[in-house]
């Protein structure tokens, strides 16, 4: 594994200026400095090279800046150390100019019948040619040789579909078969295109460090295409992915919406490179292809808010120079978040997870699931992501903290920390993974599958044979029972929903034929005939949509993603039923709504809890502020005293509810920090400034 430098292990602010090219006219490098320190920041990702040259390079592939006037990369570098700032050098080695493609066709992407594939109007260029294998390395060696960089950024770094005779010949070569047409996918070339990048990054970082030891390479990839994340942390220094949730996405692979896609990507970066702090980016872009649109303040404050409550760094990225934006907007909750982040930088060190529930990402149930490789998810709301994202939104609302582990490279000693793995419909699961997870139970482990889980193997062809022994079943077929009721068998279940007799059910259905198992929830109907004078639930329920057998469960069905697109919180409390029956009770109860997120951690001096305010019209993103007021919180541990940093640092008053902690909050806006600490505190805390609420 790659060595980590040591300025990576905690999370640190960072601040991006996209500059467009014509902004090199005049410019001052002190001044971009000035106002990346202004933003409260101790790193920055400044422009450096590829497509366009930031400094008077000597590489004849590398174009210059056409605007450019002295050496931008260098007058930051110099102004950057003279202020305590990291430097990341921006690289892009995805697209070139016209004028390079016409000199030097085979460097570029070719489509089937040989015309040059373009992104933004910009010719793409081919992983295999001479450019990364040639002038990429030489263009390293000359930013090495002349700045004292603390590492590389690569943006949109991954490695195009192309069909040009050396793709296609690498391809035969290693799979055996072509590159597939345009809009089809092959696991074959997936996998290679995964580890075709996975070495190229492996390389580039290990010339990086013969070069300049403490230096860094940050990959990037706002939808990660083409990535193998377990291998790319590996390679690289630190995990980097996007976490802006734009207003409208990138129209040419969109990005999903999602209000806790700031959580995913930190937990995601935790779970494959826990040593080193993430760093995920936020741009002040409202619109992804309008760049010149500010994000919305409440949305862009959640954002970072998220992900440095789980312990990732973060890096707001302005398009352009902070004093001329078109549209400011965004710029005050930047520098806001940016200068209070620097204030209370010492909470945030050595963050561990409190979580005693993993739940499973699996991007081979994206490729070849209903998702369809898709990463805003189906359309139609069926897939693994919109099941996934809706049992973690559940979970997350009744206060359980949850880790994500991404699928392939599941092993029992990274499951054994956990009480209990969640399996949200991963149609594809790996025979390596299902081991792992057998394992897992076997040790006293709980396991939760809901949907069509292993149904297929990891390169989605269908599995003849179930993929778990502690669920030895496969889903079947999916039926569509919508019309139809689950009947609450258990007293539990009816005391719960009230003493109803049964809960509505709808999307798609599997009846898994498991020996040896409790069986609850059994389907009634669906009923055809929904005249009112037909809606008698007289008959007794058949298959069921609750098994248990030992320390493995098996929703058959998909509440996650109804929950996910409708908000059914029949579901949310039925989940939450079934979880705490295997795990128990969540730390953390609280009469605040849904719409408030807790996010706990354990730090040096006792926890850490972030209470983020996701209230926003069902169905959208959070893009307007709704401040809500007057809810406590019961914490099932001792509490010495409880510090609020985002606001009056006085500490909060505690009373005692039996053995819970009780806080109460008068009021939340945007997001609330709180510092639970186990032994009061010596000295007063200073006092925060400049943060947006």
């Amino acid at each position: 594994m790659l060595r980590v430098s040591g300025w990576t292990s905690q999370p640190r602010h960072f601040f991006q200026h996209l500059l467009r090219e014509v902004d090199a006219i005049g410019l001052d490098p002190a001044a971009v400095v000035e106002e990346v320190a202004a933003m409260g920041a101790t790193g920055t990702i400044c422009m450096g090279g590829g497509f366009s040259a930031w400094y008077p390079t000597g590489i004849d592939a590398q174009p210059r800046n056409p605007h450019l006037q002295g050496d931008v990369l260098g007058g930051i570098v110099q102004a950057a150390r003279r202020r305590g700032i990291r430097v990341l050098a921006r690289m892009d080695i995805s697209k070139g100019r016209p004028e390079l493609a016409a000199r030097h066709p085979d460097w570029f992407v070719h489509r089937p019948d040989g015309s040059l594939a373009t992104v933004w109007e910009m010719p793409q260029i081919c992983a295999t040619g001479p450019f990364w294998r040639e002038q990429n390395p030489a263009i390293l060696a000359e930013i090495l040789a002349r700045y004292p960089v603390d590492g590389f950024f690569y943006n949109y770094l991954h490695v195009p579909r192309c069909w040009c005779a050396r793709c296609r010949h690498l391809v035969r070569e290693a799979t055996g078969g072509d590159v597939p047409p345009p809009g089809t996918r092959s696991p074959a070339h997936e996998g290679w295109r995964r580890r075709f990048l996975a070495e190229a990054v492996r390389g580039m970082a290990e010339l990086i460090r013969a070069l300049r030891p403490d230096a860094v390479l940050v990959p990037y990839h706002h939808v990660r295409d083409g990535w193998d994340m377990r291998a790319m942390a590996e390679a690289s220094g630190m995990v980097s992915s996007q976490i802006s949730n734009p207003e409208l996405p990138n129209p040419v692979d969109p990005q999903p919406i999602w209000n806790h896609w700031a959580a995913e990507e930190a937990l995601l970066a935790r779970a494959v490179k826990p040593q080193a702090a993430s760093l995920l980016i936020q741009t002040a872009s409202g619109f992804f292809a309008s760049r010149q649109t500010a994000m919305p303040a409440a949305r862009m404050l959640r954002n970072m808010a998220q992900a440095a409550a789980h312990g990732a760094g973060t890096c707001p990225a302005v398009n352009g120079r902070v004093a001329t934006q078109d549209d400011p907007r965004a710029v005050p909750v930047m520098a806001g978040f940016g200068r209070w982040r620097a204030g209370v930088e010492d909470w945030y060190r050595d963050l561990r997870s409190v979580a005693r529930i993993a739940m499973v990402r699996s991007e081979d149930s994206v490729l070849w699931g209903e998702d369809a490789g898709r990463p805003a998810g189906d359309p139609a709301g069926e897939g693994h992501l919109a099941e996934y994202r809706g049992l973690y939104e559940a979970l997350t609302q009744l206060r359980h903290p949850l880790d994500i582990l991404p699928a392939d490279g599941l092993t029992p000693a990274a499951l054994a920390r956990y009480a209990l793995v969640v399996l949200p419909a991963v149609c594809c699961l790996s025979d390596a993974d299902a081991a792992a997870l057998d394992a897992f139970v076997a040790a006293g482990g709980a396991l939760l599958v809901t949907g069509d889980t292993g149904a297929c193997d990891a390169d989605g062809h269908a599995r003849a044979s179930p993929a778990l022994r502690c669920l030895p079943a496969l889903p079947g077929a999916a039926r569509n029972v919508a019309g139809a009721y689950f009947a609450l068998g258990s007293a539990r279940l009816r005391e719960a929903f009230c003493g109803a007799p049964h809960l509505g059910a709808a999307g798609r259905f599997w009846s898994p034929d498991l020996p040896d198992t409790e069986a609850d929830l059994r389907l009634i109907g669906p009923f055809a005939n929904n005249a009112p004078e037909f809606t008698s639930v007289g008959r007794p329920g058949t298959l069921p949509g609750l098994l248990r057998r030992g320390r493995a469960s098996w929703l058959p069905w998909q509440p996650g993603a109804l929950f996910h697109r409708h908000a059914i919180l029949d579901y949310r409390r039925l989940i939450g039923l079934v979880v705490e029956g295997l795990v128990g009770p969540p730390p953390i109860r609280s009469d605040a709504p849904g719409a408030v997120e807790t996010i706990l951690y354990a730090s040096p001096r006792g926890h850490l809890l972030h209470l983020i305010n996701n209230a926003a019209p069902q169905g959208a993103g959070l893009s307007e502020l709704v401040p809500l007021a007057g809810f406590t919180l019961h914490l099932g541990w001792p509490v010495a005293a409880a510090i609020r940093l985002d606001g009056d640092t006085a500490p909060l008053a505690l009373t005692r509810d039996g053995d819970e902690t009780v806080i109460s909050l008068t009021r939340l806006g945007g997001f609330a920090a709180i510092a639970l600490l186990a032994e009061a505190p010596g000295t007063p805390t200073t006092p925060s400034e400049g943060l947006p609420t």
